[in-house]
């Protein structure tokens, strides 16, 4: 799993065929055990994530 994160988007964990928007920090908080990387990225990455997790 991966936990991203955009200015305008906001957070969320993607994984193989799993995308979750992550809605405040108690939810950021709890996703940390699952994760294997944290990505910090522009809004156009976050939506190149999305599609790979949904589209496969």
């Amino acid at each position: 799993m991966i936990r991203i994160q955009s200015p305008g988007r906001g957070s969320a964990l993607i994984g193989p065929g799993f995308f979750r928007p992550l809605r405040n920090a108690e939810e950021i908080e709890q996703s940390t055990p699952v994760i294997l990387r944290h990505v910090n990225g522009n809004d156009r990455q976050f939506d190149i994530w999305r599609a790979l997790a949904v589209g496969g």
